[in-house]
């Protein structure tokens, strides 16, 4: 347990640090989306632009056990961006725990950026496996993501924005775009 609980922390910083090198990308005005496929072929989904890739890689026991994450940044536009974090444990989550990571994951996002707050967070099914369904909003930005587990990854795919309009039809599109890849 202390694992996974180390793990949604670290997951938390990543996501904070990828906001500060995300506010840093040039955004491109058109939109053509174009599916991608992740590096490790577990998911794909349909970016605005081609995305750029951030891998990282973390020991999480004494026993040399890593946390993985490759982090795919695309521009929606000036404003928005849009990304998938796919997270890998190095052993699954026990089964009925994954509701449980995903509210763990939601807090850590919610401990790094103290002015937003929850305008809703609801459990769903996303191909089999319970995702949950969130927008988090402050007065100056949004975060409008879904997150899911299977076996030991975690998915997050989101738009995050600045201001408080938020690309609900961009979201969409992008999270309707995703799939699991059957091995």
């Amino acid at each position: 347990m202390k694992l996974k609980k180390l793990g949604i922390w670290l997951l938390a910083a990543s996501l904070f640090a990828t906001h500060v090198f995300v506010r840093s990308l040039a955004a491109e005005e058109t939109i053509a989306w174009k599916p991608v496929t992740t590096r490790t072929n577990d998911c794909q989904i349909a970016f605005p632009a081609q995305p750029q890739l951030i891998q990282q890689a973390l020991k999480v026991s004494e026993q040399g056990h890593m946390l993985t994450y490759d982090i795919y940044l695309a521009p929606l536009h000036k404003e928005a961006m849009c990304l998938l974090l796919v997270a890998t444990y190095p052993m699954p989550v026990a089964q009925g725990n994954e509701l449980a990571g995903l509210e763990g994951l939601l807090n850590g996002i919610l401990s790094h950026n103290p002015d937003s707050k929850v305008v809703f967070a609801d459990v769903a099914d996303h191909q089999g496996h319970t995702c949950v369904d969130f927008l988090l909003q402050s007065s100056t930005s949004y975060f409008r993501g879904k997150a899911m587990m299977a076996g030991n990854k975690l998915f997050l795919f989101a738009i995050e924005g600045k201001g408080t309009k938020l690309e609900e039809q961009a979201f969409r599109k992008f999270s309707g775009s995703f799939s699991l890849i059957q091995k």
